[in-house]
Protein backbone atom coordinates (compact mmCIF):
# COMPACT_ATOMS: atom_id res chain seq x y z
CA UNK A 1 0.00 0.00 0.00
CA UNK A 2 1.62 3.45 -0.80
CA UNK A 3 1.38 5.85 1.35
CA UNK A 4 0.53 10.18 0.39
CA UNK A 5 3.32 12.11 1.71
CA UNK A 6 2.77 15.91 2.29
CA UNK A 7 5.19 18.36 3.67
CA UNK A 8 2.49 19.88 5.49
CA UNK A 9 -0.36 18.15 7.50
CA UNK A 10 -3.84 19.99 6.83
CA UNK A 11 -4.03 19.71 10.47
CA UNK A 12 -2.61 18.52 13.65
CA UNK A 13 -4.81 15.66 14.99
CA UNK A 14 -5.69 15.90 18.65
CA UNK A 15 -3.91 13.36 21.08
CA UNK A 16 -6.80 10.96 21.80
CA UNK A 17 -6.84 10.51 17.71
CA UNK A 18 -3.33 10.22 17.40
CA UNK A 19 -3.01 7.34 20.29
CA UNK A 20 -6.02 5.83 18.66
CA UNK A 21 -4.42 5.06 15.29
CA UNK A 22 -1.18 4.42 16.60
CA UNK A 23 -2.81 1.83 18.43
CA UNK A 24 -4.15 0.39 15.04
CA UNK A 25 -0.79 0.32 13.57
CA UNK A 26 0.14 -1.82 16.63
CA UNK A 27 -2.88 -4.01 16.08
CA UNK A 28 -2.56 -4.02 12.75
CA UNK A 29 0.99 -4.96 12.78
CA UNK A 30 0.53 -7.89 15.39
CA UNK A 31 -2.22 -9.28 13.61
CA UNK A 32 -0.41 -9.20 10.50
CA UNK A 33 2.94 -11.07 11.80
CA UNK A 34 0.68 -13.38 13.33
CA UNK A 35 -0.76 -14.18 9.71
CA UNK A 36 2.11 -14.48 7.80
CA UNK A 37 3.48 -17.26 10.50
CA UNK A 38 7.40 -16.21 9.32
CA UNK A 39 9.88 -18.34 11.84
CA UNK A 40 12.11 -15.34 11.84
CA UNK A 41 9.46 -13.33 13.80
CA UNK A 42 9.61 -14.02 17.63
CA UNK A 43 6.24 -14.35 19.39
CA UNK A 44 7.20 -11.79 21.96
CA UNK A 45 7.68 -9.00 19.29
CA UNK A 46 3.97 -9.86 18.24
CA UNK A 47 3.06 -9.49 22.40
CA UNK A 48 4.77 -6.24 22.13
CA UNK A 49 2.67 -4.89 19.56
CA UNK A 50 -0.17 -5.82 21.49
CA UNK A 51 0.55 -4.86 25.06
CA UNK A 52 1.42 -1.30 22.68
CA UNK A 53 -2.23 -1.76 20.85
CA UNK A 54 -3.78 -1.86 24.68
CA UNK A 55 -2.08 1.17 25.83
CA UNK A 56 -2.40 3.66 23.33
CA UNK A 57 -6.05 2.28 23.05
CA UNK A 58 -6.77 3.04 26.89
CA UNK A 59 -4.67 6.39 26.60
CA UNK A 60 -6.94 7.56 24.15
CA UNK A 61 -9.68 7.34 26.20
CA UNK A 62 -8.09 8.95 29.02
CA UNK A 63 -6.97 11.84 26.48
CA UNK A 64 -10.28 12.46 24.93
CA UNK A 65 -11.43 12.84 28.61
CA UNK A 66 -9.08 15.07 29.34
CA UNK A 67 -7.49 13.14 31.99
CA UNK A 68 -3.68 13.64 32.42
CA UNK A 69 -1.40 10.43 32.81
CA UNK A 70 2.37 10.20 33.16
CA UNK A 71 4.81 8.77 30.98
CA UNK A 72 3.66 5.11 31.72
CA UNK A 73 3.04 1.39 30.00
CA UNK A 74 1.26 -0.28 32.91
CA UNK A 75 -1.96 -1.41 31.40
CA UNK A 76 -3.42 -1.89 35.07
CA UNK A 77 -2.29 1.77 35.55
CA UNK A 78 -4.04 2.87 32.37
CA UNK A 79 -7.02 1.00 33.63
CA UNK A 80 -7.47 2.25 37.30
CA UNK A 81 -7.48 5.83 35.94
CA UNK A 82 -9.87 5.31 33.64
CA UNK A 83 -11.95 3.80 36.70
CA UNK A 84 -11.27 6.77 39.21
CA UNK A 85 -12.26 9.10 36.28
CA UNK A 86 -15.08 7.14 35.67
CA UNK A 87 -14.55 6.16 32.20
CA UNK A 88 -16.03 3.11 31.19
CA UNK A 89 -14.72 0.14 29.64
CA UNK A 90 -15.76 -3.09 28.61
CA UNK A 91 -15.78 -5.81 30.09
CA UNK A 92 -12.80 -7.56 29.01
CA UNK A 93 -10.34 -5.05 29.19
CA UNK A 94 -8.78 -6.31 32.73
CA UNK A 95 -7.51 -9.70 30.91
CA UNK A 96 -5.63 -7.46 28.57
CA UNK A 97 -3.08 -6.52 32.03
CA UNK A 98 -1.79 -9.72 31.23
CA UNK A 99 0.39 -8.08 28.45
CA UNK A 100 1.97 -5.81 30.45
CA UNK A 101 5.27 -7.96 30.85
CA UNK A 102 5.72 -7.47 27.04
CA UNK A 103 5.79 -3.46 27.45
CA UNK A 104 9.88 -3.83 27.50
CA UNK A 105 10.81 -7.34 28.28
CA UNK A 106 9.10 -8.83 25.39
CA UNK A 107 11.59 -6.90 23.44
CA UNK A 108 14.70 -8.42 24.64
CA UNK A 109 13.82 -11.72 26.85
CA UNK A 110 12.29 -14.65 25.73
CA UNK A 111 8.94 -15.12 27.41
CA UNK A 112 7.24 -18.39 26.68
CA UNK A 113 3.50 -18.35 25.48
CA UNK A 114 1.92 -19.43 22.63
CA UNK A 115 0.32 -18.35 19.29
CA UNK A 116 -3.46 -19.23 20.73
CA UNK A 117 -2.98 -16.54 23.38
CA UNK A 118 -2.02 -14.32 20.61
CA UNK A 119 -5.36 -14.50 19.29
CA UNK A 120 -7.09 -14.32 21.81
CA UNK A 121 -5.58 -10.75 22.66
CA UNK A 122 -6.21 -9.69 18.75
CA UNK A 123 -10.09 -10.50 19.10
CA UNK A 124 -10.04 -8.65 22.38
CA UNK A 125 -8.33 -5.60 21.34
CA UNK A 126 -10.27 -5.15 18.20
CA UNK A 127 -13.47 -5.01 20.59
CA UNK A 128 -11.41 -2.85 22.54
CA UNK A 129 -10.40 -1.01 19.24
CA UNK A 130 -14.35 -0.55 18.23
CA UNK A 131 -15.12 0.55 21.67
CA UNK A 132 -12.70 3.08 21.86
CA UNK A 133 -13.54 4.44 18.78
CA UNK A 134 -17.40 4.85 19.28
CA UNK A 135 -16.58 6.89 22.49
CA UNK A 136 -14.09 9.32 20.74
CA UNK A 137 -15.77 9.53 17.75
CA UNK A 138 -15.98 7.55 14.23
CA UNK A 139 -15.52 10.95 12.02
CA UNK A 140 -12.36 11.86 13.83
CA UNK A 141 -10.80 8.97 13.00
CA UNK A 142 -11.44 8.71 9.27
Amino acid sequence: MKRAWSSMPASFPRQYELMYRKGTSDLALATHALAIDDAEIDVEIIFFHLQQAAKKYLKALLSFHGVHYEKIHDIRRLIELCQVNSIELPDHTEKLIDLNPFAVEGRYAVIADDLYDAQVFIDLLRKLKGYVATRIGNDALS
